[in-house]
């Protein structure tokens, strides 16, 4: 294939073999479908950007782990390359189909974290959890193993770590992420049977039904809900949802995201939410992401980073529909907050965080469950 060259970039496909293809002064790429893949160095990140003609321009944020980084943004038609520093701005426009042109922007910044702080002591007395005891013997756990075969899905498997990821990925293929649909039951079993309907849903979902999944064959586990720092103040985009479950193999409670079919290890060690985010800002080159899709580290991570500020999780994890769920003084969740830090009392100025007890430390968030 020939390479067509204009000054400051590349552009890379069959169209733009074709013609030499400007609108408005820049350099214009076709595309049939909406989705886009991106690479920043040597990682792709594929099919997370969907190309918005309404935003004018459509920003790309790029946290960059390096000085200089070569990125490529593909369509399934085309394809467009830049050398960008932290700093750098390009524009450019994806002509769709039906002849509407998205103006595109990837915009470069240096990636930057800082690891948070928190509380060593722990709380005493320690916190009353409520996990998952059951297992199998558990009437709606049985039942959701039973039916949809999830003693397939780990037959084989060599220890709780295999079978905690062989268990993420089979609920992240049930369906594809869609940010803007709730279920009408928020238990696993009712969501699967909506899914068999065609719906797909949100992060919150991949945590539950994978929380459910990962009790099922007695991992204790518990969705943990993720907020940004700035939580209080932003009206989009505060909060995401996935797991933590407790791995009997390695003695240590371990971040699984269902939505990206995701863990995060440094050395060997899988890692929980507070670890991941140390080892983000401290041990980056060492980080390692488990996924059986192939999820890129960089797109992740870059991703990821703004969420792992505020953490909560409920004091009662148990399985089962209309439990009576216990709490801890009126509240049915506990929040993690960083030292030096707010306790937030909103979610992006509308809902209350009224349902939260809130502690700075790390020991008692994270106590081994009994």
């Amino acid at each position: 294939m020939k390479i067509l060259v204009l000054p400051g970039l590349l552009l890379v496909g069959a169209s733009a073999l074709a013609q030499t293809n400007t609108y408005q002064g820049l350099p214009v790429i076709n595309a049939h479908e909406l989705r886009a893949d991106y690479r920043l160095g040597r990682e792709w990140v594929r099919g997370s950007w969907r190309i918005d003609p309404s935003a004018s321009p459509d920003v790309l944020m790029l946290p960059l782990h390096a000085a200089t980084e070569t990125v490529t943004f593909r369509t399934d038609v085309d394809s467009v390359r830049y050398a960008l520093k932290p700093g750098d701005a390009q524009r450019f426009y994806v002509r769709l189909d039906d002849g509407r042109y998205a103006l595109t922007e990837l915009r470069a910044t240096a990636f930057a974290a800082e690891p948070l702080r928190f509380d060593k002591a722990p709380k005493t007395p320690p916190f009353a959890f409520r996990y998952e005891t059951a297992g199998r013997d558990n009437a709606y756990l049985a039942q959701l193993r039973r039916q949809y075969n999830l003693d397939a899905v780990v037959q084989g498997a060599q220890n709780d770590t295999e079978r905690a990821l062989r268990l993420l990925h089979w609920v992240h293929q049930q369906w594809d992420h869609n940010g803007s649909n709730e279920p009408v039951k928020k238990d696993a079993i009712s969501i699967l049977e909506e899914v068999k309907l065609g719906k797909q849903f949100r992060c919150v979902e991949y945590g539950i039904v994978a929380t459910s999944c990962l009790n099922a064959y007695g991992l204790k586990s518990r969705v943990l809900a993720l907020k940004t720092k700035d939580v209080e103040t932003t009206t989009l985009g505060a909060g995401h949802v996935l797991l933590e479950t407790w791995l009997p193999d390695q003695q240590k409670w371990v971040l699984l995201d269902g939505q990206w079919d995701v863990m995060p290890v440094l050395r060997g060690k899988p890692l929980n939410a507070v670890e991941f985010q140390q080892t983000i800002a401290r041990n980056y080159p060492d980080l390692e992401i488990r996924s059986l899709s192939g999820t890129s580290k960089m797109g992740y991570v870059n991703w990821i980073t703004p969420y792992l500020y505020y953490l909560d999780v409920k004091f009662d994890n148990r399985e089962g529909l209309d439990l009576t769920r216990a709490q801890v003084s009126g509240k049915s969740s506990l929040m993690l907050v960083p030292a030096g830090a707010k306790e937030p009392k909103v979610f992006q100025k509308e809902r209350p965080i009224d349902y939260c007890v809130y502690t700075r430390s790390v020991e008692a968030f994270y106590a081994k469950p009994e």
